[in-house]
């Protein structure tokens, strides 16, 4: 046994999963109020700041090319958490804690569903690691499994932005919604960088394992970097997988740009502008990104020529698409407790 492993197997000692288990945040009604107002206040700015719209432009003409278009929306969407599962279970049996792949889909299945359909403070990633934690035994990794897999997305999603951009150069002439884009793409990976290197330095976030809060999440991504250290070809695994989940979301919220007849927003427009969007939408202010979805679409797809109401309009349609997918959750979120046998590291395989 080499030194890191030597240190990762001391690290996993130190830490008390079912401490962390029940440090795990619970729902918190007060930041849930919060994060609604805040979404109802972008909404108002918007229509403040913009005379023109009407609620009534808002609200799509409903025929039935628009609901073949938006069922196929959900479809592809569901489609993407198949290889959002690939990509977290990869992480997974990278760290040693590998499930059966249908019970990390259900897994996944019921942390979407309370991440996007229920009003919660924390988000379906909590409902992933207890369960993860509670079907394997350790919570410590199981938290490491999921935030690995998040981060892997800040780089994937700067990707994507940036490959449209290249290969459609007219993106890169758009005046503020192109710088916004690029800042945003330029300051995740920076950011992700930072956080990588932090978290797997010995005398980084090595020192912060058994630690609350928040230095928990970089001590279990800590653990994570090392098992990653003893398994690289693993992490092509985990972007490619990654590529194709964020690749079928951005063909999703095509699909609901046809259904409202928005025809500047071409798969490319998708590619380019809906990941800075994504990473965007993701900051803890508004409940699901409510009202600041809207708002950046309204930048990025206004500077392409799309109306302030049709834009709104793609903004609040990729959100009920996002929960009409995320419903398919319910009944694992509902059922999905029962505890199974956690399978062996599948190791070189």
């Amino acid at each position: 046994m080499d030194d890191e492993e030597e240190e990762r197997e001391e690290a996993l000692l130190q830490i008390d999963g079912e401490r962390l288990a029940a440090q795990l945040p619970k729902n918190n009604w007060r930041s849930v109020l919060l994060r609604f107002l805040i979404s109802i206040a972008f909404l108002s700015l918007l229509f403040w700041r913009l005379p023109d719209v009407s609620l009534g432009d808002v609200l799509p003409e409903i025929s039935s090319a628009a609901i073949i278009w938006v069922l196929i929306a959900i479809l592809v969407h569901v489609v993407a958490y198949v290889l959002q599962t690939v990509r977290w279970s990869t992480v997974s049996n990278t760290l040693g804690i590998g499930l059966p792949f249908r019970r990390m889909f259900s897994h996944l299945l019921a942390g979407e569903f309370v991440s996007n359909a229920l009003p919660t403070s924390f988000g379906g990633d909590v409902v992933r690691v207890r369960r993860q934690g509670q079907d394997t035994g350790d919570y410590a990794d199981a938290f490491a499994a999921t935030a690995l897999e998040r981060l892997s997305g800040w780089l994937v999603l700067p990707f994507l932005s940036t490959a449209a951009m290249l290969i459609h150069p007219e993106f890169l002439e758009l005046g503020t919604a192109t710088f916004v884009a690029v800042a945003i793409n330029i300051s995740t990976v920076v950011a992700l960088i930072a956080i990588l290197f932090a978290a797997g330095h010995k005398r980084g976030a090595g020192r912060l394992i058994g630690q609350s809060g928040w230095r928990r999440y970089l001590a279990a991504v800590h653990l994570g970097v090392i098992a990653f250290k003893h398994h690289r070809g693993r992490i092509i695994e985990v972007l490619v997988a990654g590529l194709g989940f964020q690749f079928l979301q951005c063909v999703s919220v095509f699909a609901a740009a046809k259904a409202l007849n928005i025809e500047q927003v071409t798969l490319l427009a998708s590619l380019a502008f809906f990941p800075p969007t994504a990473i965007a939408q993701n900051l803890p202010f508004a409940l699901g990104g409510l009202g600041v979805r809207e708002a950046v679409f309204v930048l990025f797809f206004g500077a392409l020529g799309v109306p302030d109401a049709a834009a709104i309009a793609l903004g609040l349609l990729v959100y009920l698409i996002f929960i009409a997918a995320s419903l398919a959750g319910a009944p694992s979120f509902a059922f999905g407790r029962t505890q199974v046998t956690v399978t062996e590291d599948l190791g070189e395989t």
